[in-house]
């Protein structure tokens, strides 16, 4: 007997979206109005504040930590440090154990603490949190915190810690690597380059940027009915439930992540912070709902960052400019406590763009991620495939000087061709489709790019410097191999998918 099918029949008259067809968005007007919902707007029946009292130096052991003196202090509810979280089974944050160091050993780098247990590994650290009735009795509190630090050598440049001779943030992440990768054909490249016509080389650094989004961090633990809910603004609210069970050691259905409006996130509001964990555990120890906001000067210090990169890469050309072989070396700056973004980024998702939209024939490409005396670096607007670009470009660019050619033509001989789609990259990454060269056409018709002489001339005539600059781009979407779908079939018939998608301005509610 065979089973029944479900037809569905689609009228595209009236899809709301589809060719040459515009539409407004629905979300736009409550948050230009001032009526979005940020963590920082709920308010709840006892609301306490949590502040936490952080490590002013980069490296140091923790000879003491007195609370005594700020639990004392008028208003404070509660004051503690990680042997009281310890006490009551509180774990570290884990990070994906997807890499591995070149003996074979997993990848290697401090637990990543609510708070510091016998030593800080960044200045920003969070070593003590502090709980009272109002924000302000909670801040002058931790005025209060004794504590008492023995400072140690620190190295903060990812080309400095794999020095032999630096200070070692782990000691089992010998020589500051936490992990590595190489990808390619070494012998290969090697080849290539013995019989280039020209060598392009280049040494870059994707210096270290801070997100710093519109919106500081915000985050309420509240504990009811056997259940602890965190109100934050998390891009990855799926995520972020998985690890608050494997810091408390619970089921996940035990945890409920709820995140209204987002204002920015940028990548850096991925993941578990520490003070998500805090204000969990300070709401289900006190029976009450506890609230921490970062300040703008906290958001610097100790959100997770962006970039931080720096690459040494050659080249391969034959006379006609087009490209034999690439060659590159990375080394990715993770921080000290890396976060779950923190290694895929150098040592996955820029690999996998490297060679952008040219057609490269062999590849050499080689990273470690490096531990420093830093915070941690995570995701940040394109997570990786900027800085891949970036490089690629840069080479391009360079390449088209020295050899005296025009920067369009030197692309133009390297774009993968149409009738190559799908493509398979040297390193194993398949492209479904693309015709490059056609829309660089329509980038010279659009900017008039052989009137560029003449403008630079009018320019230069009135005392003005007039430039142009040129960069390709490939995106590579879908990060991450996979994500959280729960489908419920009622007993009526009705279907309820819940999803961790997350709108952050991308008009989801729109669409």
């Amino acid at each position: 007997m065979s089973s029944p099918s479900l037809q569905v029949q689609f009228d595209p008259s009236s899809a709301r979206f589809g060719a040459s067809r515009s539409q407004k968005r629905l979300e736009d007007d409550r948050l230009l109005v001032g009526k979005g919902r940020y963590s920082d707007d709920l308010e709840f029946p006892g609301l306490a504040w949590l502040v936490v009292v952080r490590s002013p130096h980069a490296h140091a052991n923790i000879s003491s930590l007195d609370l005594s003196g700020c639990k004392s202090a008028p208003g404070v509810i509660a004051a503690w440090s990680m042997a009281d979280l310890r006490a009551d089974g509180v774990a570290h944050i884990p990070f994906p154990p997807l890499f591995k160091r070149a003996d074979g050993s997993p990848m290697a780098a401090p637990p990543r603490t609510p708070l510091a247990e016998d030593r800080v590994y960044y200045a920003g650290q969070p070593v003590a949190a502090i709980v009272a009735e109002t924000r302000r009795q909670a801040e002058d509190a931790a005025d209060l915190v004794s504590a008492h630090y023995e400072e140690l050598p620190c190295v903060v440049d990812a080309r400095r810690a794999v020095e032999a001779g630096a200070p070692l943030v782990w000691p089992e992440a010998t020589g500051n690597i936490a992990a590595e990768a190489a990808y390619g054909d070494a012998t290969a490249v090697d080849k290539a380059f013995a019989a280039a016509a020209h060598i392009t080389e280049l040494e870059l650094h994707n210096q270290r940027l801070v997100a710093a989004a519109l919106e500081p961090r915000c985050s309420i633990g509240v504990f009811a009915d056997g259940r602890t809910t965190l109100h934050t603004q998390n891009q990855t609210p799926t995520g972020a439930r998985e690890l608050l069970s494997a810091v408390f050691r619970k089921r996940p259905d035990d945890f409920r992540v709820v995140v209204g409006d987002i204002g920015g996130g940028f990548g850096m509001k991925t993941g578990l912070a520490p003070e998500d964990a805090l204000v969990c555990y300070a709401a289900k120890k006190l029976g009450r709902p506890v609230k921490w906001r970062g300040e703008r000067s906290e958001e610097f210090l100790a959100a997770h960052m962006g970039r931080d990169q720096h690459f040494k890469a050659k080249l391969a050309l034959d006379r006609e400019g087009r490209i034999l072989a690439l060659r590159t070396e990375v080394l990715g700056n993770l921080g000290a406590l890396p976060v779950g973004s923190s290694a895929i980024i150098p040592l996955s998702l820029g690999p996998k763009v490297q060679t952008t939209v040219y057609d490269v024939p062999v590849v050499d490409y080689r990273v470690k991620a490096v531990l420093t005396n830093t915070m941690a670096t995570g995701a940040y607007r394109g997570a990786g495939r900027p800085e891949a670009n970036y490089l690629m470009e840069r080479l391009l660019e360079k390449a088209a000087r020295e050899m005296r050619l025009d920067p369009i033509e030197i692309r133009r001989r390297n774009f993968i061709r149409p009738e190559n789609f799908p493509y398979r990259t040297h390193l194993g990454d398949v492209y479904d489709s693309g015709n490059f060269s056609r829309i660089v056409d329509r980038l010279v018709e659009l900017a008039d790019w052989g009137g560029f002489a003449a403008r630079r001339e009018q320019s230069r005539s009135r005392g003005r410097l007039r430039g142009r600059g040129l960069s390709v781009y490939l995106e590579w979407t879908g990060a991450l191999p996979t994500e959280t779908v729960d489908i419920r079939v009622g007993a009526d018939g009705t279907v309820t998918v819940f999803s961790g998608t997350q709108a952050m301005g991308q008009g989801l509610e729109t669409t």
